[in-house]
This record gives structure tokens, sequence and C-alpha cells, in this order.
């Protein structure tokens, strides 16, 4: 016989599972330093004109610098063919930006507090939880943050790397 427990078991394993890097910072952190690293990912902030950091990509291209800096510059992370901006890798995304809930500690290992001194307790001001969500999509829409595929990290979109590969990105179908 057939349990209902054995066939959610089934497609929970048949589920795809969201890549690491896009639940742990750690991981993610690690990943995005060997591309800067190894593979010029940048710059640091799109939003500067980064004269010398576009100026070495054009090298790296053997475009001239002076007349080619458009073409350089238009090869950024949102339209590589690595980065994924599919609905199931922009959810595990903002899965992994909200904030996760505090292990539980126990009882013997909560260190005393002062009387008096509530400076442990967040007060409704100062929890951030709130709309965690929302924050969560505000992160990715402003960071323009989809998954390189290529590097395994969450990758801004308007930054590029030299591994840029012509071609994306990759959307739902």
């Amino acid at each position: 016989m057939i349990k209902l427990k054995h066939i959610l078991k089934e497609v929970e394993e048949e589920a795809p599972k969201c890549p690491v890097a896009t639940q742990n910072i750690e991981v993610n952190l690690k990943h995005r330093q060997i591309a800067i690293d190894r593979y010029g990912y940048g710059p640091l902030n799109p939003n500067n004109p980064n004269i010398k950091f576009w100026k070495a990509k054009a090298g790296m291209w053997k475009l001239d610098p002076n007349t080619q800096m458009d073409e350089v510059k238009s090869a950024r992370c949102n339209n590589c063919a690595a980065f994924n901006i599919t609905s199931r890798i922009l959810d595990c995304i903002a899965k992994g930006l909200e904030p996760q809930p505090e292990p539980e500690v126990p009882e013997d290992q909560i260190q005393p507090t002062i009387e008096g001194d509530d400076s442990q307790v967040p007060t409704p001001e100062e929890d951030d939880t709130q709309g965690a969500a929302q924050d969560a999509w505000d992160t990715i829409e402003a960071g323009k943050l989809g998954y390189c595929t290529m590097h395994k990290f969450k990758c801004a979109g308007s930054r590029t790397c030299n591994a840029w590969v012509e071609g994306g990105p990759v959307k739902d179908k």
C-alpha cells in the first residue's frame, strides 16, 4: 500500500531546491569574492564612472577604450546568458533575504539581564522584521539581482565579469 507520506516525500525530493548561495550569505560572499578575484566581477559601484575598471575590460576584449567604450559597457550581467532571473530563482533570492528566525536558546544558556535594562528587547520601532518580504523584493529590484549560474552567487545585473556570454538573461518560458 502506498502511503501519503511516501508520495509527499517523493514530490519534495523532485522539487527543485534553491541554490545554496541564495540561502547562505557566507557561501554567496565566498563565491562573489572568487568572481571578483578571478573573473573581474564589478565594478564596485556601477553608478560611478569607474573609468579604470572599464578601460581594463576594454583591454581584455582588445577594444579601443576611446572609441568602443559603449560596446564594452554594454556587456552586463543583466544581458548575460548565465544570469538567471526566473521566478523560481527570484523566489529563492527573496526567501534568502528574509530574516531567519532566531534559534531557540536553552533556558540555562540565556544571559541574565540587568534589572531595568530593556536594551536587548527591540521596541516596535526597532523591530525591522515586519515587511521583510517586501524589503526582500525591494532589494532584488534595486540591485537588479539575479543568480549567476556560472559562478554560483547572487549577482547584480548592472555589473559584469570576464566570463560574460551574449544571449541572456535566463527567464521564465
